[in-house]
């Protein structure tokens, strides 16, 4: 079993007033994340207690994701955590952090604490893969520094 720490960081091109609600809801994230496809099956809003449920679908194999959103901070961050969670992973934490930039723009920061029965060099390539490719979708939607 390997316990590990990833981060990522994305800076956006809009105010913290306009990225902030727009994190509050699951389908939005849904749509920004490119592989795997996501289907929001629990609560489509973000607040705590909410239910995290996703279909992750990898084109031959769909596998569900259930967690909960544990904590929130109005415009600040925001935490879920993995209940039942497909392989590799044994433990999930999710922080989504959000600051406030000089010149109207947010700064992103995911950090996700996990335990795998993966190596983290291998669940890190996957991990900066997808956040790649939502930072891409981002930039896509709102611009970018």
């Amino acid at each position: 079993m390997f316990k590990h720490t990833f981060y990522y960081k994305t800076d956006i091109l809009q105010p913290l007033e306009t990225i902030w609600p727009f994190f509050q809801t699951n389908e939005n994230l849904a749509a920004i994340t490119g592989f795997p496809k996501i289907k929001v099956l629990g609560d489509k809003e973000v607040f705590k207690g909410s239910a995290v449920h996703l279909q992750l679908n990898f084109f031959i194999v769909k596998l569900n994701w259930k967690g909960e959103i544990t904590e929130t901070a109005d415009r600040k961050y925001f935490i879920d955590e993995g209940l039942k969670i497909p392989f590799p992973f044994k433990s999930w934490r999710h922080v989504h952090a959000f600051k406030r930039l000089e010149g109207n723009g947010t700064r992103m920061i995911d950090r996700v604490e996990y335990t795998s029965f993966l190596p983290p060099f291998i669940v890190n390539l996957m991990l900066k893969g997808m956040f790649a490719d939502r930072k891409r979708q981002l930039k896509k939607m709102f611009g970018s520094f």
